[in-house]
């Protein structure tokens, strides 16, 4: 089962900014060979949302990107940095046998004409 952890810090941040009637929306930006992108956003519930709670915090997403996520588990952090800057870091699951586009490549790593690469 996808699990999403929400870090202390990345926790304040968004409680200190909720918006009332909104939610927390992870939102699949970007997929390719390097993996998926994830963002997050302020938005509106609907009714087949796939929510994850963690430190607090409910975060809602679509069941087609909630899929993509797989069995690891996404951390969700909020960094402030000279190098990275400022802003939430979504760290996905370990490299391996998935690149993010939602198929299993398992050993073989053929071409799986998602246009993945992989």
């Amino acid at each position: 089962m996808t699990m999403i952890e929400i870090t202390d810090v990345a926790a304040e941040v968004l409680k200190s900014n909720m918006i009332e009637g909104k939610v927390v929306r992870m939102v699949l930006a970007a997929t390719d060979a390097t993996g998926a992108n994830y963002v997050l956003a302020w938005g509106d519930p609907a009714e087949d949302d796939v929510v994850f709670e963690s430190n607090g915090i409910k975060v809602h997403m679509v069941p087609e990107d909630a899929e993509i996520l797989g069995d690891s588990p996404t951390i969700i952090d909020y960094v402030d940095t000279e190098e990275l800057g400022r802003g939430f870091l979504i760290e996905g699951p370990e490299e391996g046998d998935s690149c993010g586009c939602g198929h299993d490549h398992g050993d073989e790593h053929e071409d799986c004409g998602c246009g993945c690469g992989h």
